[in-house]
């Protein structure tokens, strides 16, 4: 999904996966909710005995907060133009489609819910 953004917007590669990040991986958590939980605990977020749902939670809000840390953009915030976005969306989920990355992903998401996605990262 980075991709197209890259593409579109001029937006280097990992700063549109920084964006996407926190979105991306709380819809495709519940497809391999033990994997993430996994990711949390690793990462020192969840208390002892705390279950996967929980730590997923927290691992979700520490990657929203890495985010804000480090200051990363909103595709808003990076001056997008929102017409041009939402315009554009379509076509976006298309070329995230083509790409064939989002297949890799434990949840493989339609172009419906790839622009939901990208809409829930304009934010």
């Amino acid at each position: 999904m980075s991709r197209p953004i890259g593409a579109h917007f001029h937006v280097a590669h990992g700063l549109s996966n920084a964006m996407l990040l926190p979105a991306v991986t709380a819809w495709s958590a519940p497809a391999a909710l033990a994997r993430y939980a996994d990711c949390g605990r690793a990462m020192g977020l969840a208390e002892a005995g705390e279950g996967d749902q929980s730590t997923v939670a927290r691992l979700v809000e520490a990657l929203r907060d890495v985010n804000r840390d480090l200051a990363v953009p909103t595709p808003r915030s990076y001056g997008i133009d929102e017409a041009r976005w939402t315009e554009l969306l379509p076509l976006m989920a298309e070329q995230a489609l083509a790409s064939g990355s989002p297949g890799n992903n434990p949840r493989v998401p339609d172009a419906q819910t790839i622009q939901a996605l990208y809409r829930e990262a304009w934010a």
